[in-house]
Formats: C-alpha cells, sequence, structure tokens
C-alpha cells in the first residue's frame, strides 16, 4: 500500500512545481525577497514610510465555484479570489503588497489546477500584488474528484496618519459607486437556489449572453485606482467599502460614524442586466436583494463633497464608471435606502 493508493499523487503535484513556479515569477514585486518553494516567503516593507502599518485579509470564493465546476470555466476564479482579499485591504487605505493562496482539491486535475493558479497570477500581476506562496492540499475522501475549495491572504502597508477612519466622515459627504462586474463573489447560494427552482439553462441567453457566462464574469478589483485615487485626492477621500456579502446596507455602514448615516438613491444607476434577470426570475424581495447583492456597486466611496466630480472624472480616465449614489446626513450610523 503506497499514498497514492490512498488517493494522493505525490508524482503529479510535484510534476507541477515548475509551473506554479513561472507563474508566480511573474508577479514579483521589488520587495520579494524569498517566494514560491521555502517553508516560508519573505517580503521587504517598502521603503519611505515613517510609521508603517500592515493590514490583512483572508477571505474565499465561496459557492460562485460549483458555477464554474460545471461550466467547466476557471479563467476568473483567480481575479475573484484575489479581489476578496485585496479589495478589502485597500478599505483601510493600505496598498496590497502580497497574496497567498490555498487550494484545496479532491484529486489534483492539472488542466484544472493551472488553469486557477495562471488566474491567480493574472490577478495579482494587474494590480501590482506578489503571488509569493501558497499551499495545494489533495484531500481524497474530503472532496468528491473534481471537487476544490480557494481560500486567499493578503497583506498591505499604509501609513498609519494615512489609515482612512470612519470618524473623517461627515454630513454633506458625497457617496460615489463604482460599477461591479456582476454578482462578484457573493450571494451564489441564493443564484444558484434562483437557476435550479427556476429551471433555467446556462447555455441560453437571457438578453445579455449565455446565463452561465454572465454568472461567473470575473469579479472587478478596484484596488489598483482606489489606490491611486487616494494618492491624488489625499484626505478628500474619507471611506472605501467593498459591497461584498450583506450588501450596501451591510458594508457601507461600516464607515460611518455613530452621528451621521448614508442615504442612498437607488435610482441612481441601472441594476447590471443579470442581477435584475436573477431577482426577477426568483421574485426576490427587494430588501431581500440589497441585503445578499451587491446590486450593481462593487465599492463605494465617501468623498468631500466639493471633490466629488474630479474624483469621478478620474475614475472614469482610469476604465471605471463611477456614480453619485448618495450623501452622508444625520443619523445613527445606518444605511437609509431611497
Amino acid at each position: 500500500m503506497d499514498y497514492r493508493s490512498a488517493g494522493v499523487n505525490i508524482d503529479k503535484a510535484d510534476g507541477l512545481v515548475d509551473d506554479v513556479k513561472r507563474a508566480a515569477q511573474s508577479t514579483y514585486t521589488p520587495g520579494v525577497l524569498s517566494g514560491v518553494g521555502g517553508f516560508g516567503a519573505c517580503f521587504a516593507v517598502p521603503p519611505g514610510y515613517k510609521e508603517p502599518v500592515m493590514v490583512s485579509s483572508t477571505d474565499g470564493v465561496g459557492t460562485k465555484i460549483l458555477l464554474a465546476r460545471s461550466l467547466e470555466d476557471y479563467s476568473g476564479m483567480g481575479f475573484d479570489l484575489v479581489a476578496m482579499n485585496a479589495d478589502d485591504v485597500i478599505c483601510a487605505g493600505a496598498k496590497p503588497l502580497f497574496f497567498i493562496d490555498y487550494i484545496a482539491v479532491g484529486t489534483l486535475e492539472e488542466k484544472q489546477y493551472i488553469s486557477i493558479i495562471e488566474s491567480i497570477a493574472a490577478a495579482c500581476r494587474e494590480n501590482d500584488i506578489a503571488l509569493i506562496g501558497g499551499e495545494t492540499a489533495e484531500l481524497p475522501g474530503m472532496y468528491p474528484p473534481g471537487e476544490f475549495d480557494l481560500a486567499g491572504f493578503t497583506v498591505g502597508v499604509a501609513e498609519r496618519t494615512e489609515l482612512l477612519d470612519s470618524k473623517n466622515v461627515q454630513t454633506g459627504d458625497t457617496v460615489i459607486g463604482l460599477a461591479s462586474s456582476g454578482f462578484h463573489s457573493n450571494g451564489y447560494s441564493l443564484v444558484r437556489k434562483v437557476v435550479e427552482t427556476a429551471g433555467l439553462d446556462l447555455s441560453k441567453d437571457y438578453g445579455f449572453g449565455p446565463l452561465g457566462k454572465a454568472l461567473i464574469t470575473p469579479t472587478r478589483i478596484y484596488c489598483k485606482v482606489l489606490s491611486d485615487t487616494l494618492k491624488k485626492f489625499g484626505k478628500s477621500l474619507k471611506g472605501i467599502a467593498h459591497i461584498t456579502g450583506g450588501g450596501i446596507p451591510g458594508n457601507l455602514n461600516r464607515v460611518l460614524p455613530k452621528n451621521a448615516d448614508a442615504e442612498i438613491d437607488t435610482a441612481g444607476w441601472k441594476l447590471p442586466p443579470v442581477i435584475d434577470f436573477i431577482i426577477e426570475q426568483g421574485g426576490i424581495d427587494r430588501d431581500e436583494a440589497y441585503r445578499v447583492f451587491n446590486m450593481g456597486i462593487g465599492m463605494a466611496v465617501v468623498c468631500d463633497s466639493a471633490k466629488a466630480g474630479d474624483i469621478r472624472k478620474f475614475l472614469t480616465e482610469k476604465g471605471f464608471e463611477s456614480f453619485v449614489i448618495g450623501k452622508i446626513i444625520p443619523g445613527e450610523g445606518k444605511v437609509v435606502l431611497k
């Protein structure tokens, strides 16, 4: 009896190491001291910080993986994974520095595995984040053959005096919403339930391209453009909320002081067609939809109202669509949907 007879193929895993190293090394930035291959990766804090503060995040992709698996398309999984982590870190005002992944599989499938790794590397490259390590666990008996799960870990850095703090948010400030690319990576248990219950065909075009393709559209990553926005506009940008699980009400409230509310005008933008379609097909209540889905807003930025126009112009120049979606009013730290 050997390890392979128990369901773990060490030789196959070892044979993929060079592919993983090549993908990771394509993301390396000057701070990488040692990356994939050792027991621990080393990264130097960038120079120029007087009082550097490290900001960390960890998250996964959730049941969106099941749709990707059914469609055998993993090309967006890395963007989903990196986004869920790096876009949390930027909410503190920190620039993401490096990323580490954890992939658990039932049986290591080469094509599937390489597609996931290359997707993670591509997302890191596009956002100047170094992929410096990770772990792949082959767990027969825990996951059926072909099934897998993903988790990621990000660390960023910020100057202590430049960390975003809710105490800087004031009545009269403007809330800008950055357009999402779709559902991103949240609410998929409900999405899949709607698809199943309504008998929807993932290969059918319901007016916005094949449904399956629309549902696995990669999560848009905002950390790079928001890092640039912070550099340009400084203290005029007062808060950033990553709109993930909990929607706008459950995330924007996290950047509000206790004496202010965010009043959101839901007529200020249009729902992405695929989100509108799933809500309609599932007969999902409006309040429930806003509590579960991002509703077309991937990030919400609170800023000085005098700079809102300039910030939106800057975002447009960088290729990011945005909307004025609300304002800060006296209140109790809540999000009020109009």
